[in-house]
């Protein structure tokens, strides 16, 4: 990891870096930071310079992973058995061909695959930042700094830009001006000029790069079309202000992932890869909309902005009353905890509501909840073990306390559906209480399918639910039509729209205890 653990993650608002410190937001270092309540992990820093290496060693080492580097994707065509493609690899010219069941455009903001198919974005630019890089040993000590890893520049002109460091043991820095206007290029930039309005001072740095891009606040039109689909900065373009759009991204490719190894793997149903864009894109604009709420929080500040960098009492009080104001409004975009892992899917065709009322979605604070569509909240179970490591393979049904109902209901109805599910006795009181429900089915990304305290008698209808068999009233799928399923085997039938009983009739009415002799849980697939 290229910040050393020592290093303190601060965030520091400054006329230069080194003229006047107006506010400061204390992060610990890596090495003193404790895991919080909701994770077993802590927060971690890292470069996509570094992170992009890690990510492909990975990728490697899975044997049915081939990664294709300077490889670009020329066309392909869709119909509705597959997909095939023509790509070329750039250096040698060599074209080559591929079939595919599926194609999954993760190819950024201007996309070659959203737009064969005609796919629009909705939303706006928001404007035309430059990054500059740069080396400068000693930076922090030559502007009488302590270690902080964020500077925010705030003077005459108002919030600006912002000095980050991306290296601290090789004093690797950018300097990001928030927008330089849309007719400049990177040839173009006075580097110097920026360089010296950061810092206060002129400063001699080796410098390492530049690029000119385009802030957008933007959300696709449609996530898929037939067997084709799309995630990441194909779908959803936003600010970084917020830090969201990696972790938006890798949320697409988790919910997506699942899905399609569930329909290739013959579990999966049609309405299962309908659900993506039903869960996904709320996601997407939620979090676009506060990432472009956080950024236009750098543009509202201009009372008293003349007197900020006087040496003078009212020099002082300014830089008092506004580094508190910093702090608290522009500060909103390192304190998104919510924001990050408190999304939920309401409304999911493959999950099944229990009538809990959903909780406030605030972007500071998360609420750990197993309601259905939450990510299941996390817990110790023992040393170094979390409920997590639970999740990820398949379905699994907690057993919320010893004398929980018996599951066997919906084992046998996974199990004769090939749906990947094991059973988990679970008596951490942590647990229980976090849970509520004494039986709580985990989807294969984490998030809850469904919950209650006995065993519905139509177990089976659950199970083909949260598989995307069987679609609740009124939901249509996209691109398939409706009142038609595909089943496990593969043989296509009419069914109308179904409701699931117990949506139908009250609790009381469906949900019986099963009986006592337990059946094993089928092996996962």
């Amino acid at each position: 990891m290229p910040v050393p653990p020592d290093y303190p993650l601060d965030v520091a608002f400054v006329t230069t870096l080194s003229g006047h410190e107006i506010g400061r937001m204390p992060r610990p270092p890596r090495m003193s930071e404790q895991p919080e309540p909701h994770s077993p992990t802590r927060l971690q820093v890292c470069s996509q310079m570094w992170f992009d290496p890690i990510l492909q060693r990975f990728a490697r080492r899975f044997p049915h992973v081939r990664l294709h580097y300077r490889t670009r994707l020329e066309s392909f065509v869709a119909s509705e058995n597959g997909v095939s493609a023509k790509v070329v690899e750039i250096e040698s010219s060599q074209r080559g061909h591929i079939e595919a069941d599926y194609i999954v455009g993760c190819d950024g903001a201007n996309s070659m695959v959203r737009r064969s198919l005609s796919i629009g974005l909705d939303g706006k630019t928001l404007g035309h930042p430059v990054h500059l890089y740069f080396r400068a040993p000693n930076l922090l000590e030559m502007c009488g700094r302590k270690p902080t890893t964020f500077f925010i520049t705030v003077d005459r002109g108002g919030v600006w830009s912002n000095v980050r460091v991306i290296d601290p043991v090789n004093a690797m820095w950018r300097l990001m001006v928030l927008d330089a206007g849309s007719a400049l290029d990177a040839e173009a930039v006075d580097r110097e000029a920026y360089l010296r309005r950061a810092v206060g001072r002129p400063l001699k740095v080796e410098w390492l790069g530049t690029s000119v891009w385009t802030r957008r606040s933007v959300v696709s039109q449609r996530y898929a079309k037939g067997r084709v689909f799309l995630a990441g900065d194909a779908v959803h373009q936003l600010s970084p202000t917020g830090a969201l759009g990696m972790n938006t991204g890798i949320g697409d490719a988790v919910d997506l992932g699942w899905k399609l190894a569930a329909v290739l793997a013959g579990w999966g149903d049609t309405d299962l890869l309908s659900s993506y864009e039903i869960e996904r894109r709320p996601i997407g604009m939620r979090n676009v909309g506060m990432a472009t709420e956080f950024y236009r929080d750098h543009q509202k500040w201009d009372d008293d902005l003349a007197f900020i960098e006087d040496d003078s009492a009212v020099g002082a009080e300014v830089r008092r009353r506004m580094g508190e104001a910093l702090v608290r409004d522009i500060g909103r975009m390192f304190r998104t905890i919510g924001l990050q892992i408190g999304y939920r899917y309401e409304n999911s065709p493959i999950c099944i509501p229990d009538g809990t009322p959903p909780y406030p979605d605030d972007p500071e604070i998360f609420v750990p909840s197993a309601r259905p569509g939450s990510r299941a909240p996390h817990v110790w179970l023992s040393e170094n073990r979390s409920i997590f490591d639970l999740y990820g393979r398949g379905f699994v049904l907690l057993r919320l306390g010893a004398d929980a109902p018996d599951g066997s209901r919906l084992e046998t109805a996974a199990a004769q559906r090939r749906v990947p599910l094991k059973t988990v006795t679970v008596t951490d009181r942590e647990a229980i209480q976090l849970y509520e429900k004494q039986l709580v089915l985990v989807r294969p990304d984490g998030h809850v399918a469904w919950r209650g305290d006995t065993t519905p008698l139509d177990a089976a209808t659950v199970i083909d639910r949260v598989r995307g068999a069987q679609r609740p009233s009124g939901f249509h799928t996209l691109g398939i039509p409706s009142g038609t399923t595909t089943s496990a085997n593969g043989t296509t039938r009419t069914s109308g729209d179904v409701r699931l009983e117990s949506e139908k009739r009250s609790r009381a009415d469906i949900e019986q205890t099963s009986p006592n002799d337990r059946s094993r849980p089928p092996k996962r697939t």
